[in-house]
């Protein structure tokens, strides 16, 4: 299952096999929606500075803007061409990153490493390809230092983009024109039993309004 992900994963981030889907995901995300998970991840850490891990950066487009903002920043991906990506970036913009091929379930980091740990877009694709996300969860936790944060962004049940997901499905149009493997559309307290499992306390989660309801977010303190 790994390698069959892996293998789609590396499509989604070939710059001769990109969508036109994607490329307009990739526009958005770029234009507005990683502005929004920058400001987001901000707000609820209170955090100005530091050491910050995305596991499952895709592009590097959020990762980026906490470059920007003087964070000492990582990312890790599945997909070489992901990483590729975001090395090509982080180049374009004379800003550093440190960049790892790795599992998110097996992540190869020391325990209690970074400030911040997030993702988004990551944690909705697992359930359905027979693993529990709330193993991944776990390993962010653990290379999350105390009074770190530990935020988690997932696509909300009922928003926008679940209805273009839903208009696929019935069409069977999901293999043609949907990039991603198949995913979850989180309710709230999916989200936050997720969270549970891993280990995580006084979780809060709730929709993220400035995301135009497209996303959710959960996030607690170590």
């Amino acid at each position: 299952m790994k390698t069959l992900e892996k293998t789609k994963w590396d499509a989604l981030y070939d710059p001769q096999k990109k969508s036109i889907f994607s490329r307009l995901e990739e526009f958005v995300i770029n234009a507005y929606f990683s502005n929004v998970f920058t400001k987001a991840i901000l707000s609820v850490s209170n955090t100005k500075k530091g050491k910050i891990f995305e596991p499952g950066s895709g592009g590097g487009m959020t990762s980026i803007k906490f470059a920007k903002e003087g964070f000492d920043v990582t990312c890790m991906d599945l997909s070489e061409n992901a990483l590729q990506k975001t090395k090509s970036l982080f180049k374009h913009m004379a800003l550093e990153a440190k960049l790892t091929l790795g599992d998110l379930f097996h992540t190869p980091i020391k325990n209690e490493q970074f400030d911040i740990v997030f993702n988004q877009g990551v944690m909705e694709h697992f359930r359905l390809a027979n693993l529990d996300p709330s193993d991944g969860v776990k390993e962010m936790l653990r290379v999350l230092q105390p009074n770190g944060t530990l935020v988690i962004l997932v696509p909300a049940y009922f928003s926008p983009l679940f209805f273009v997901y839903q208009f696929f499905k019935t069409f069977n149009l999901l293999e043609k024109y949907w990039p991603y493997t198949d995913q979850d559309f989180l309710h709230k307290d999916e989200l936050f039993d997720m969270m549970e499992k891993a280990g995580c306390e006084n979780i809060i989660v709730r929709r993220l309004w400035s995301s135009f309801f497209f996303s959710m977010i959960g996030y607690c303190k170590k």
